[in-house]
């Protein structure tokens, strides 16, 4: 039986799949973790992340939790911190996992897989395609270290990078072998060395270019190549020299990143410049609102011109925007004001202002306009025999928990095309217990996020150190006590802490909770929306808040 990669839409036991369950790309049951951490069992908490990914530690530091968004709890103050819990399990991993890892083992199959890319995507799929489908893989990666974006593309003070190795040595334990320093030529190269399918997973790498005079001086960077040398350098001790005022142009999670890096490096004065308001930008807020803490200056309406040498230092030549009507992407597009011309002196300027994905023409494939690789819808299949492509080289520049997904689908759909029924399935948890039940001390209406540590904001920017240090045990067990396990009700009824301050009836609610979703939308719009806080970890992002 063939299975994609997001829930079923059915459970155990006849619970329902929460909204949080089907808002994770990759399927993840949720609701039954976060039991087990408000249980104090981390390690059956962890087992049951890990029977959906591959990464979860690594998802536990940077994903960006579109779990969150559709929690119920939202309605009440704030969502549950549902990927806060997920670190502090798998940082308190027990092994329980390891239990009953060999018989999730299958037997050889004679077939060979190349995976070109080693980032999210291609080494979920390795994963997959080596311990549950039995077929021999070897990753191709062109860079001296695998990881992909996870290790060139995301900085230290977010990702430590032991929790990078001991993943991926994971992924590795199974028929699957990581070769470095490989570029892929030609896709002719592969078959001919005898593999039988080959997945595509070199992402979105190459930078746009800004399209200004100048943009070619020594002093000027791109962003992705900044993050990569600066990222290698850490864990080689060869860090970049950016000097001591850096202007970074782009409002992207990208942009975010240079500009925090380049504060770790060393420079005193940091500026984000985006052409759009605050509104507009792509980079999630809880982002830049943590850059900003640490220093860096956001300015909007700002576009670069031109950039001119000054000494050894850059002229970075600078001109006012205001916003007119929306374009094709559905933004206000920015328009020049009339002598607003000015300049800043700089000693680095970093453009991050997109990529685009790193298709070579050799390998002969069908593309989208945008670049990516065209794929026969649900199957990820190219235009080539037995080539497949996923994450951000067919999607564009998303994330990892989509990248992830899209490994597993792509396991799935090798698998298939190799004569393999594609199921990737994996039991790791202990069978069903007290998990499944309602604890009975779930918080009532009223209780916010619990509060995280975190490196003092004038601190934080002297080093790599992980910022968010993560829960302590209380901590994750309290903050999982005020995830009301919505995934139960259809089988024990909603809790009482649930339906009566709220003055719903006491019996399942059916649906998405129609009736209880209501009466807080009234609430928003009769009173105050509820609060969303930035002044603590783990944030609550504004686009995340109910009165959206």
């Amino acid at each position: 039986m063939k299975h994609d990669g997001s829930a079923n839409t059915s459970s155990v036991g006849g619970r329902q799949n929460a909204p949080c369950t089907l808002g994770c790309p990759a399927g993840i049951d949720v609701p039954r973790y976060i039991g087990y951490v408000a249980l104090g069992r981390f390690g059956e908490a962890a087992a049951v992340v890990r029977e959906r990914i591959p990464f979860p530690a690594i998802c536990g530091h940077v994903c960006y939790r579109p779990c969150e968004s559709v929690c119920r709890r939202a309605f009440w103050e704030a969502p549950v911190a549902i990927n806060a819990i997920k670190r502090a399990a798998v940082e308190r991993d027990a092994g329980v996992w390891r239990q009953h890892w060999s018989e999730t083992i299958a037997p050889p199959t004679g077939r060979r897989v190349a995976i070109v890319g080693s980032g999210p995507a291609g080494l979920t799929a390795a994963y997959y395609l080596g311990k549950r489908c039995g077929h021999e893989v070897t990753v191709f990666e062109a860079q001296a270290m695998p990881g992909g974006q996870l290790r060139i593309g995301i900085p230290p003070n977010r990702l430590p990078r032991e929790v990078l190795d001991q993943e991926i040595g994971v992924i590795s334990e199974n028929r699957v072998e990581i070769r470095c320093d490989h570029r892929v030529e030609e896709l002719d190269e592969l078959f001919r060395a005898g593999y039988d399918a080959v997945f595509l997973a070199v992402g979105t790498c190459i930078p746009r270019d800004l399209e200004i005079a100048g943009e070619d001086l020594a002093g000027v960077w791109k962003g992705v190549q900044f993050l990569k040398e600066a990222n290698l350098g850490s864990e080689r001790g060869r860090l970049p020299d950016v000097g001591k005022r850096v202007a970074v142009i782009g409002a992207g999670n990208v942009a975010v990143d240079c500009a925090r890096t380049a504060l770790r490096l060393g420079a005193q004065e940091v500026r984000i410049l985006y052409r759009r308001s605050r509104r507009e930008m792509p980079a999630y807020e809880f982002e830049m609102r943590a850059a900003e803490a640490e220093g860096v200056n956001v300015e909007c309406l700002t576009a670069p011109l031109r950039v001119e040498k000054d000494g050894k230092a850059l002229k970075l030549w600078l001109q006012r925007m205001e916003l007119g009507e929306a374009d094709r992407s559905g933004r206000a597009a920015p328009r020049l004001v009339a002598g607003s011309e000015h300049a800043v002196i700089v000693d680095t300027i970093m453009a991050a202002i997109g990529q685009t994905p790193g298709v070579l023409d050799a390998w002969g494939l069908a593309r989208n306009e945008d670049g990516t690789i065209k794929v026969e819808n649900g199957t990820l299949k190219a235009s080539r025999e037995g080539v497949f492509a996923g994450g951000d080289v067919v999607l564009g520049p998303v994330n990892v928990i989509e990248a992830i997904a899209q490994g597993r689908r792509a396991a799935q759909e090798i698998d298939l095309y190799l004569g393999g029924s594609g199921e990737i399935g994996e039991v790791l948890a202990p069978d069903a217990g007290g998990e499944m039940e309602y604890h009975p001390d779930i918080h009532p209406h009223g209780k916010g996020c619990v509060s995280m540590t975190e490196l003092s904001a004038g601190t934080r920017a002297r080093g790599f150190e992980l910022v968010e240090r993560g829960y302590t045990d209380k901590e994750a067990m309290e903050e999982a006590l005020r995830c009301v396990r919505c995934d139960l009700w259809s089988v024990k009824g909603a809790p009482e802490v649930w339906w009566r301050r709220r003055g719903l009836r006491p019996f399942w609610l059916g649906g998405d909770d129609r009736m209880g979703r209501e009466k807080d939308r009234r609430h928003v719009l009769e009173h105050e929306p509820y609060s969303i806080t930035y002044d603590h970890a783990p944030y609550i992002p504004h686009e995340y808040s109910p009165n959206k």
